[in-house]
């Protein structure tokens, strides 16, 4: 029994790393950067259609980038098993919450319009 635990271990630490924090820190790295390609991975269809819609009128152009732009993750707050929201903190200190909803098995960055 001890052995399978220790051959299921790594498995657990992956299943738990895909959590909504995860998806939050990805979108969050992607929107610093400017890298909207990379933030719509972590983002509902309707929130990737926002990002898009947003690109197409040209307004990233106009949105600030800081690649070096790190977020700490605060807490996470998990409503049944589909409806989470993640609170971060930015470099300069303020806080904010991404509300998040799984679909498809993964947690996605859900935002109104």
């Amino acid at each position: 029994m001890k052995k399978l635990f220790i051959l299921l271990l790594p498995f657990v630490f992956v299943a738990c790393s895909k959590g909504p924090e995860s998806a939050a820190k990805g979108f969050t790295e992607g929107m610093a950067k400017g890298d909207f390609t990379e933030a719509k991975k972590y983002t509902t269809p309707q929130t990737g259609a926002l990002l898009d819609m947003v690109t197409g009128m040209g307004g990233a152009d106009k949105m600030p980038t800081t690649p070096d732009y790190k977020f700490e993750m605060v807490k996470d707050s998990i409503e049944g098993d589909s409806i989470a929201w993640v609170t971060y903190k930015t470099p300069k200190g303020d806080e904010d919450v991404l509300n998040l909803v799984k679909q498809d098995g993964e947690w996605k960055v859900s935002m109104g319009k």
